[in-house]
C-alpha cells in the first residue's frame, strides 16, 4: 500500500486533496487558524486554553498546542496549511523522498526549512512555519541563482529529519572525528545519526577481542554501523583489562560521562556533558553498562523529550476493538493493561488513547519511569533515577500514588507493573477507589497476563486475588509490531506454504500475500522492510469473561472466550501484503499467541 493510499485511513480526504507531487493541497481556505484547527478535531476548550497560553508569553497558538500536546503534531500542520492555503507534506509521504540530488540547495544550518523538490527555478521548500517562506527565499537568492520558492507545510521533525538525513552526513561527520581522535566529536555524531536516522531504539557498543561494533536495533532488528579497533595492555583477563583504541576511548567517554567510579558487573545511569549542542534540551540518552568476557558493553538509549504520541486513528486498530478501547478510557473508574515484550510499542499505545480523552476537563495524572512521552495537560510524576531498580522504588511509588490521590486524579496512568506490589498498588489503591487507571505490563498474550497475575504475590506473599483484579479489569490488549514489507521491492509471495496457512485461516480467497526481497532495496536500507505495524489482540471483559477470570478458568476457556489472537491478526496482515509470513513468525509464536 502506498503512503498516499495510508492517508485515506487518517480522514484528511475531506479536507485536502492529493497532487501527483506527493504534497496535499486544502480543498479550500479556512477563514482563520482558529477554525482551521477545529476542523482538524481540536476540542474548544483545548483551543482556548492554547490561546490563553499563546498570550501569557506573547507566542504562538500553535507553539502552545504542541508544547501542550493536546493535538498532534501532524495535525497542527494540517491546521496551518488549511489556514494559510499552502500544500500539506505528510510524515507518510516525507518518508518516501529521496533528497540526495538537492544536498547542494542546503538553505538553513539549523534545519528550520529543506528543500524537497526542484523544478527549474522553481523549489519546494518544507516549512514547519509558514512565516519562514521569507527566509527560504532569502537563502535561496544566496545560491546565486533566480529560484522561486514553492512551500510547504510539514511537521518540525520531518524537516529535521530530512535535514539530518540529506543534508548533514553524520556519518561522515563520525568518521572525520575518530580519524583525528576528537571521540566527543565522534559520539556527538553517534547520537545525531542515530536519533535522525529512523526506528533507532537502542545504540549498542558491543566489544570482541581486537575488535568492537557499533549496532543499531532498528525496527527490533539490529543494524550493524561501524567497527573501530581495541588496543589492549598486557592484562590477559580481557574482562578487566582497560580498553584503548578508537573503540576503548569512547566506551570510557560514556562511562565517564555517566559519573560511575567502577562497574564491576552492571551500573545504569545518562549522558551528562556528552549529548551534543544539536540535541540537547531534546533528546535525553539513558545508559546501562555491563562488564563482559571481553571488557565492558553499552547500552544507550534515546528518549526523545517532544516525542509525540502516535494518532490513535492511525495506529490500525479494527473498529470494533478502538471503538471499546475509546469506551474504556472515558469509563468513571476500572483497569485497563497493554502487555507484550520491551520494544513492542505498549506505552505509545496507551498515550495515544489517553489522546481522545479530553484532558483539560479530566485530570490525568502519571507515574513513571521514566516519563518518556512530556505532555503539558498531564501532571505527570517521575521515579527518581537514584530510585531505580533499587528497594527504594517500590516505596517511592507508593509514595507519589498517595500524594497524587489526595489531588484528585480522575485517569491515573501507571508507566509499567513490573511486580506484585505494583499491581496491588494500581488494583486497591486506584483502580477499585474509582479511578481510572491504565498500565503496561511484560506478557506474552492477553489470557496469558491473567494466569501471570494469578501466580503474583506481594513481598508480604498475598495473592492479588482473581475477585478483586477481575472487578475492574476493563481489557487487555496484547500487541507486537512487526516489519512493513518495503513498498518498492516488496514481491508477490507465490509460495505454496503461505497460501496454505491463508486458507487454512479461511484467508485465501482475496488475499495478495507479498514477501521481503532478500536483498532489499535503498529505500529499505536494504533490509527489505520499511517502517512497523501493528498486530495485536484484545480480551474484552463483559459478563461471562468477569466470571471466567473470577472462577480462574483456563487459559484455553479465556483465549476460546476472546474469539481473537495475535496469530489471526497477523495472518489478516500477511494476507492484505503488508508483512510476511515470515515476519510474522520470527514475532509471533504460531497459533494462539
Amino acid at each position: 500500500m502506498r503512503s498516499w493510499q495510508r492517508l485515506k485511513f487518517m480522514g484528511v480526504e475531506k479536507c485536502f486533496s492529493r497532487r501527483e507531487d506527493g504534497l496535499w493541497v486544502p480543498r479550500q481556505q479556512a477563514k482563520s487558524l482558529e477554525d482551521a484547527l477545529r476542523a482538524v478535531g481540536l476540542r474548544p476548550q483545548a483551543l482556548e486554553q492554547a490561546i490563553a497560553a499563546a498570550k501569557a508569553i506573547n507566542g504562538r497558538v500553535t507553539d502552545a498546542i504542541r508544547e501542550d500536546k493536546t493535538l498532534p503534531d501532524e495535525r497542527v500542520a494540517q491546521a496551518l496549511a488549511l489556514a494559510t492555503n499552502i500544500p500539506w507534506l505528510p510524515t507518510a509521504a516525507a518518508d518516501d523522498l529521496d533528497l540526495a540530488s538537492l544536498r547542494d540547495l542546503m538553505l538553513d544550518e539549523d534545519g528550520r526549512f529543506v528543500p524537497i523538490h526542484r523544478d527549474g527555478e522553481a523549489v519546494a521548500v518544507a516549512l514547519s512555519y509558514p512565516n519562514d517562506k521569507r527566509d527560504a527565499a532569502t537563502a535561496l537568492m544566496a545560491k546565486g541563482e533566480k529560484f522561486r520558492v514553492q512551500p510547504c507545510i510539514a511537521t518540525p521533525r520531518v524537516i529535521e529529519t530530512l535535514h539530518y538525513r540529506y543534508f548533514v552526513n553524520t556519518a561522515a561527520r563520525f568518521d572525520a572525528c575518530i580519524d583525528v581522535g576528537d571521540y566527543s566529536g565522534a559520539l556527538g555524531a553517534l547520537l545525531i545519526h542515530a536519533c535522525y536516522l529512523g526506528g533507532v531504539e537502542n545504540l549498542y557498543l558491543e566489544p570482541g577481542v581486537r575488535v568492537g561494533h557499533i549496532r543499531f536495533g532498528v525496527e527490533g532488528v539490529r543494524r550493524h554501523f561501524r567497527a573501530l579497533p581495541i588496543e589492549r595492555g598486557e592484562d590477559p583477563d580481557l574482562s578487566n583489562g582497560t580498553m584503548e583504541g578508537s573503540f576503548g576511548r569512547l566506551i570510557n567517554l560514556i562511562v565517564n560521562d555517566m559519573r560511575v567510579r567502577d562497574v564491576q558487573i552492571h551500573a545504569q545511569g545518562a549522558l551528562n556533558e556528552e549529548i551534543p549542542e544539536a540535541l540537547r534540551g531534546r533528546y535525553d540518552f539513558r545508559v546501562e553498562v555491563m562488564r563482559t568476557v571481553h571488557g565492558l558493553k553499552a547500552v544507550l538509549r534515546p528518549y526523545d523529550r517532544h516525542a509525540e504520541a502516535a494518532d490513535f486513528a492511525n495506529l490500525g486498530l479494527d473498529p470494533q476493538t478502538a471503538e471499546r478501547l475509546r469506551d474504556y478510557v472515558e469509563a468513571p473508574y476500572g483497569l485497563v493493561m497493554v502487555v507484550g515484550p520491551t520494544g513492542s510499542g505498549k506505552n505509545t499505545t496507551i498515550a495515544s488513547l489517553l489522546f481522545t480523552t479530553d484532558a483539560v476537563s479530566r485530570s490525568i495524572q502519571t507515574v513513571e519511569n521514566p516519563a518518556e512521552l512530556r505532555v503539558g495537560t498531564w501532571a505527570q510524576h517521575e521515579i527518581p533515577r537514584t530510585a531505580v531498580g533499587s528497594e527504594a522504588e517500590a516505596q517511592m511509588q507508593y509514595e507519589i500514588v498517595r500524594g497524587l490521590l489526595r489531588s484528585a486524579p480522575q485517569v491515573i496512568y501507571f508507566g509499567e507493573v513490573r511486580d506484585g506490589d505494583a499491581l496491588s498498588l494500581a488494583i486497591k489503591r486506584v483502580a477499585r477507589t474509582g479511578h481510572l487507571t491504565l498500565t503496561t505490563f511484560h506478557d506474552v498474550s492477553a489470557a496469558g497476563t491473567v494466569a501471570s497475575i494469578r501466580e503474583m504475590r506481594t513481598i508480604q506473599g498475598e495473592r492479588i486475588g482473581a475477585d478483586a483484579f477481575s472487578s475492574v479489569l476493563l481489557g487487555i490488549l496484547s500487541q507486537r509490531l512487526v516489519r512493513r514489507i518495503c513498498r518498492i521491492c516488496g514481491q508477490p509471495d507465490e509460495r505454496e506454504e503461505t497460501r496454505s496457512v491463508l486458507y487454512e485461516a479461511g484467508l485465501g480467497v482475496g488475499s495478495a500475500p507479498r514477501r521481503a526481497l532478500d536483498a532489499g532495496c535503498p529505500h529499505c536500507f536494504h533490509t527489505g522492510y520499511r517502517g512497523r505495524i501493528l498486530v495485536y489482540e484484545l480480551l474484552h471483559v463483559d459478563e461471562e469473561m468477569r466470571d471466567l477470570i473470577t472462577h480462574e478458568a483456563p487459559v484455553a476457556k479465556l483465549y476460546e472466550k476472546m474469539g481473537n489472537s495475535l496469530w489471526r491478526c497477523g495472518l489478516e496482515r500477511v494476507a492484505m501484503g503488508l508483512t510476511s509470513i515470515d515476519e510474522l513468525r520470527r514475532v509471533v509464536r504460531i497459533g494462539v499467541a
